[in-house]
């Protein structure tokens, strides 16, 4: 198993009982819960409620073994793949969990000055630099104009939207009670958005919905706009429109690890792997592809399965079921994903939920559907009764209690 992702973790799990010695092997010593790093980047969860161990979770599991390793290449027909930090290893059966890079798109100075919100490093980096920049105000309030504290949010998808109602309850909250002497009224939010609506992906109303929630939330929301460069403190628009922002965050888009560039297979848009219906690669029967690496066509609506932690946990779950029949000499069946919804949560009380079959949900009882979906899906009781004290109480409260810099350099 490569990659310590919702899908590797989903297919090892389901090979748990299996005749079968398994490998897990990831950069990181810990599973990251993607869908809640703005949670972390905002005050709200501390890293260990969206971090958690790989090698706690299968404590349980005496048939498997986690190394931390980093991948460097992978041999198709030698079924062998080679590590920086390890010998090479042999395998019979492999899936292919590696997840993603940010996808820049070429936008001068993005990688460099940007902040992605893909990994726990890039959410506690970002986490950092926000408070930085209040603190620096708070000393110095000539850097308001300047755009110290403005933030600009690339991408009006899920991340965009929920990582824009985040900031704003922590500005308008939260910081601004902690920063008296900053005039917080001065601190811009922004959305850009190439396209003509936020969450695209959703209906009409639900758009609507969610664009007036923002904006209620004193986010600015600019559509019909592309980043065209990215410098320390200033976000040049190609309608040359320049931004005056210290702070921005990407969540425009994502390409695979490019680890499969090596793979020599006909890759699909941002270079992911089609697979066959059962994941597996063409050409490759003992090879499956998992998560936001693969490119995965829904068996029902034909459709290609978006990039989210529920489509990597069962497909993940589907290859470790297949493995574990494969052995009992059984046929492999299709992968069939079960669809709860597409949801994105804008703020307090206020979130939006779109069925398959167009019902949709929208304010209190949206917002309680979508943290009843992310609490089952985090990995285990005790990461699910951290983020239920933290939300509890922040929503009593209106406090996050992560609001604190710590200088690892600092002896």
């Amino acid at each position: 198993m490569l990659g310590g992702g919702f899908g590797g973790v989903g297919a090892v799990k389901k090979l748990g009982d299996a005749d079968v010695d398994v490998l897990l092997v990831d950069r990181h010593d810990y599973h990251t819960f993607q869908p809640l790093l703005y949670q972390v980047a905002t005050d709200l969860l501390e890293p260990p409620t969206v971090g958690h161990p790989l090698r706690d979770l299968f404590h349980d599991r005496p048939n498997v073994r986690v190394k931390q390793a980093t991948v460097t290449g992978i041999d198709l027909e030698k079924r062998r793949v080679s590590f920086a930090e390890m010998r090479p290893v042999a395998y019979d059966h492999l899936v292919l969990g590696l997840g993603a890079t940010v996808n820049f798109f070429g936008v001068a100075g993005a990688p460099k000055h940007a902040f992605p919100m893909y990994t726990l490093p890039d959410a506690v980096r970002l986490k950092e630099h926000v408070l930085e920049r209040w603190t620096a105000v708070d000393r110095d309030p000539d850097l308001i104009d300047d755009g110290a504290l403005n933030v600009v949010i690339v991408g009006a998808g899920p991340t965009g939207v929920e990582s824009a109602g985040a900031f704003a309850e922590l500005y308008r909250q939260n910081l601004a009670k902690d920063y008296p002497d900053v005039p917080q009224d001065k601190a811009r939010i922004i959305v850009v958005e190439a396209g003509d609506a936020v969450l695209s992906m959703f209906k009409k109303g639900l758009q609507t919905y969610s664009k007036k929630a923002l904006e209620k939330r004193t986010v600015e929301i600019m559509l019909g706009e592309v980043v065209e460069s990215i410098e320390p403190t200033r976000v040049r628009l190609k309608s040359g429109t320049v931004l005056n922002a210290h702070t921005l965050i990407w969540g425009a888009g994502l390409q695979a690890n490019p680890l499969v560039s090596g793979l020599h297979l006909e890759l699909q848009h941002g270079n992911r792997i089609p697979v066959g219906p059962d994941l597996t690669l063409p050409g490759h029967p003992d090879v499956y592809g998992v998560g936001d690496i693969a490119w995965i066509t829904d068996t029902k609506t034909k459709t290609v399965l978006p990039q989210l932690g529920s489509v990597a946990l069962q497909a993940g779950e589907h290859a470790g079921t297949t493995i574990s029949r494969i052995l009992k000499k059984k046929k492999p069946e299709p992968f069939e994903y079960e669809d709860k919804g597409t949801m994105a949560t804008i703020g307090r009380r206020a979130a939006v939920v779109q069925f398959r079959r167009g019902r949709s949900l929208t304010g209190t009882t949206a917002w309680l559907a979508w943290g009843t979906v992310h609490l089952a899906l985090l990995s285990t009781g005790e990461d699910r009764a951290k983020a239920v004290v933290d939300w509890t109480w922040a929503g009593f409260t209106h406090e996050r209690s992560g609001r604190i810099q710590v200088d690892a350099s600092e002896r």
